[in-house]
C-alpha cells in the first residue's frame, strides 16, 4: 500500500473522535479486511494510541486522539503501513506538499481528472453517477430524524420530551426558537444537546451564549461536562489580555449580557457573524426599549435560541418582544397584537387564544410537567434556631454597631463591600470572620480609633474560635442531624475557611468526610465525588465547588450559614433535587437567632413559603426586585439602617409585602399559561 494524504478534521477532536474523509476511511477499510474493528497508530514523535473505527459515523473514536494529533498544524497528513507493521502517521514535509498531486500518491490520479473533468465539465458517466450518489447520501442525512450528537453527551440523563425537542428545534423551527419548559425540565440540557447537533453536523462553529452573572460559572461548567465543549469566558484574564479582537479569536464565548452590551464589547460583537447564539433567562429581554433587547437583536446571527421559563410575567407585551426578537413579523406590528390578542388594561387577559396559540407554536416549545415523562420528588425543609452563647452573641452586637455606623457614611474608611462581607461571615463560624478582622486592624489607611476597635473585636473572636470546636450550638446541632438522618448529606457554606473547619471537626468526630471547593483540580474533584458517592457519609461544599454538580444520589442537604440572596439559596438545593432524583429531598437550615440570617429565613419562609415553590419559581418571584438591586444588597441596607429589632422588623415586612405581591402575580401567570401553552 503506499501513502495515502488524509484531511485532518479537528472539528470532533474534543469529543475524543475524528470524522475520516475519503481517504482515510478507503485506507482503513482495506486494512480492517485483516483485523477487528480498532487500529493501532503511532505518530512523528513516536506516541502510539489505538482508536476504534466506527464505520456507521465513518469516525476514529478513543481517548487521547486528541493529544495524538495535536502536534501536528497542517491541514492534511499522510498515512501509510510500515514494512514493519506499523500504521504511521506523518506530516508532509514541504517539498512533500508540492507533490501531493503525484501519481505515487493513492488516488491523486483520479483525483485530478475529476477536477479536470469538473473545470472543462466534461462528463464521465462513471465519476458523475458516484457524485451523484454521494450527493443522494447527504440529502437522505440532512433530512435524517436521528441525533448524532446522542452518543457524546456525558453525565445528563436524557428524556424523550428532550430528544424531541432538539428534534424540533432543528428540524421544524430551523434554529430559531424559544424554549420555554417550566421550571425544572432542563432548558440547558435541551439548548446544549441542540447545539451539540449543529456543530455535528457542520452547521455551527462560532457560538455566543449570554446569561445573568451569576450563571457564567454554571454555563461554562456544563458545557464541559455534559458536552465536552471549551468556552471561554468573557471575564477571563486571557479572552481580556486580547482586548476586542478577542470576540473574533474565540470561537467559543460565555458573557454575562450586562458585560456584552457595554459600548467596548458591543461594537466588536455586531462586527463578527455567530452561528448560533444563546440567551439564558431571556425573560429579562422582555423589553424592547431596553439595551439588551436592542443588543440582542443587533447580533448577526444565523441561529438564536432564547431560554426562559416565563415568557409572560407583567404583561402580554412581553411576548411579544421576545417572538419579535426570534422571527420578526410573527405576530405583526405591536398594534395589530395589542387589538387582537391583549384584553384588558393590565396587560395580562388574553383574547383570541386560540389563534394566539397557533402563532406562537410556530417559534416556541414549551414542556409542563404534566405532560413529560419525568418523576418529580417532593421537598421538605426544616429549620433549626440556634442561641450563641453571651460572648458569641455580645460580639456579634458589637460587631454589627460598627458595621452599621461605617456603612451609614457617604464615604466609608472600609468599602461596603468588605463590610457586608464581615457581617455575612459572622452568620457562618467566627473562624472564618477572625482572619478578616485581623486583616483589616492592620490596614493603616483606617483611623487609629477604627485601628484599635477591629483589633479589639480580633482579640475576642480569637478567644471564641479557641472554643469553636465545643462550644458551638450550630456545629452540636449539626452533628445531631446527621446522626439522626443516618444517610448521606450534603453540607454547604460559603466560605473556604468554614468547610476546612467544619471537615476536620466532623472527621474528629468519626464521620467519612469527602471535601470540595474551587481550589481543588479537576482530578481531585472527580475523586471527592465519587468517595462520596462509594464511602463517605458527607460532602462538605463550597459554593463554587457544588457548581454544575448533580449529586442526586444523595437526598439530604444542610444550610450551615445561609446566603442572603435566595436564589444561592435555591442553586444549592438544585444540586440534590433536580430530574433524576428518586426521593423525596430533606433540606436542614441552620440559624442563630436575631442574627440577620434569622430574619431573612423567616421572611422567605413566613412570606412565599419558599422551601414549597416548585424549583425556579424563586426566580419568579424576586421578579423587578432583584431587577432594580441584588436582593442581598437589599438586605444589607435594611439591616444597616435600622437602630432596633422594631426597626428591622419593619424593613423586612415591607420587602416581605413584595414578594407577597409578585407570588400572586406569579399565580396569575400560571393561570395565562394554562391559556397559552
Amino acid at each position: 500500500m503506499g501513502k495515502f494524504l488524509f484531511k485532518l478534521d479537528r472539528e470532533l477532536l474534543d469529543l475524543n473522535a475524528m470524522e475520516m474523509d475519503d481517504a482515510l476511511s478507503h485506507f482503513l477499510k482495506d486494512l480492517a479486511k485483516d483485523s477487528d474493528e480498532s487500529i493501532e497508530m503511532v505518530n512523528d514523535q513516536g506516541v502510539t494510541r489505538k482508536f476504534k473505527i466506527n464505520w456507521d459515523d465513518n469516525t476514529l473514536q478513543g481517548r487521547g486522539i486528541k493529544g495524538f494529533f495535536s502536534p501536528y498544524n497542517a491541514e492534511y497528513l499522510f498515512i501509510n503501513k510500515e514494512t514493519n507493521g506499523e500504521i504511521k502517521v506523518s506530516s508532509p514535509s514541504h517539498s512533500e506538499q508540492q507533490r501531493v498531486r503525484q501519481k505515487s500518491i493513492s488516488g491523486a490520479d483520479r483525483l485530478e481528472t475529476v477536477m479536470n473533468a469538473m473545470k472543462g465539465f466534461k462528463q464521465n458517466s462513471e465519476t458523475w453517477f458516484q457524485l451523484y450518489q454521494s450527493a443522494q447520501a447527504f440529502q437522505i442525512n440532512a433530512k435524517d430524524d436521528q441525533l448524532v450528537c446522542l452518543p457524546y453527551i456525558r453525565e445528563a440523563q436524557t428524556f424523550q420530551y428532550q430528544l424531541q425537542t432538539v428534534k424540533s428545534v432543528i428540524n421544524h423551527f430551523k434554529g430559531r426558537v424559544l424554549l420555554g419548559d417550566e421550571v425544572g425540565l432542563g432548558k440547558t440540557v435541551e439548548a446544549g444537546m441542540a447545539m451539540l447537533e449543529y456543530i455535528m453536523r457542520g452547521l455551527v462553529k462560532k457560538v455566543l451564549i449570554l446569561t445573568p452573572p451569576s450563571l457564567v460559572q454554571q454555563w461554562e461548567n456544563e458545557m464541559k461536562r455534559k458536552f465536552n465543549q471549551d468556552f471561554i469566558k468573557a471575564d477571563d484574564p486571557a479572552f481580556k489580555k486580547m482586548g476586542d479582537q478577542a470576540w473574533s479569536h474565540y470561537n467559543k464565548v460565555i458573557a454575562s449580557i450586562s458585560t456584552a452590551k457595554r459600548k467596548q464589547h458591543r461594537d466588536p460583537i455586531f462586527n463578527e457573524h455567530y452561528d448560533l447564539v444563546i440567551v439564558d433567562e431571556a425573560h429579562h429581554l422582555r423589553n424592547r426599549n431596553t439595551q439588551a433587547w436592542k443588543f440582542v437583536n443587533g447580533i448577526n446571527k444565523k441561529y438564536i435560541f432564547l431560554l426562559t421559563a416565563t415568557p409572560v410575567q407583567n404583561h402580554l407585551e412581553e411576548l411579544y418582544n421576545l417572538i419579535t426578537l426570534l422571527k420578526p413579523g410573527q405576530l405583526k406590528t405591536y398594534r395589530y397584537f395589542k387589538n387582537n390578542f391583549i384584553e384588558s388594561k393590565d396587560g395580562i387577559e388574553v383574547k383570541n387564544s386560540d389563534r394566539l396559540k397557533s402563532l406562537i407554536s410556530d417559534v416556541m416549545i414549551r414542556n409542563k410537567r404534566s405532560n413529560v415523562d419525568v418523576q418529580f420528588t417532593k421537598r421538605k425543609a426544616y429549620t433549626t434556631t440556634v442561641d450563641l452563647p453571651s460572648a458569641q452573641q455580645e460580639l456579634y452586637e458589637d460587631i454589627s454597631s460598627f458595621i452599621r455606623n461605617k456603612y451609614r457614611e457617604d464615604t466609608p474608611s472600609i468599602s461596603r463591600f468588605q463590610l457586608k462581607n464581615l457581617q455575612e461571615q459572622m452568620g457562618s463560624t467566627y473562624t472564618s470572620m477572625y482572619h478578616t478582622l485581623e486583616k483589616l486592624a492592620a490596614n493603616e489607611k483606617l483611623s487609629i480609633f477604627d485601628q484599635k476597635s477591629l483589633k479589639k473585636f480580633s482579640l475576642r473572636a480569637q478567644d471564641i474560635v479557641n472554643m469553636e470546636n465545643e462550644n458551638n450550638p450550630k456545629v452540636n446541632q449539626l452533628v445531631h442531624i446527621l446522626r439522626d438522618f443516618n444517610d448521606k448529606m450534603l453540607v454547604f457554606t460559603k466560605y473556604k475557611s468554614t468547610q476546612k473547619f467544619l471537615a476536620s471537626l466532623l472527621k474528629e468526630r468519626g464521620f467519612k468526610v469527602a471535601e470540595f471547593h474551587g481550589g481543588l483540580k479537576r482530578k481531585e474533584k472527580e475523586e471527592q465525588i465519587t468517595f462520596f458517592k462509594e464511602q463517605a457519609d458527607v460532602l462538605v461544599s463550597t459554593e463554587v465547588g457544588g457548581e454544575g454538580r448533580n449529586l442526586q444520589f444523595c437526598n439530604g442537604m444542610i444550610n450551615y450559614d445561609l446566603p442572603w440572596n435566595p436564589m444561592a439559596i435555591e442553586q444549592r438545593i438544585g444540586r440534590i433535587h433536580r430530574i433524576g432524583q428518586t426521593r423525596d429531598v430533606f433540606v436542614y437550615n441552620l440559624v442563630a437567632k436575631d442574627t440577620i440570617e434569622h430574619y431573612i429565613l423567616e421572611l422567605l419562609d413566613r412570606k412565599i413559603n419558599m422551601f414549597e415553590l416548585v424549583v425556579g419559581e424563586v426566580d419568579a418571584i424576586l421578579g423587578d426586585i432583584e431587577n432594580e438591586e441584588d436582593f442581598s444588597e437589599l438586605m444589607m441596607k435594611a439591616w444597616a439602617h435600622s437602630n432596633s429589632k422594631e426597626e428591622i422588623e419593619s424593613e423586612m415586612e415591607q420587602i416581605g409585602e413584595k414578594l407577597f405581591e409578585n407570588k400572586q402575580k406569579l399565580l396569575k401567570q400560571k393561570e395565562l399559561d394554562d391559556r397559552l401553552f
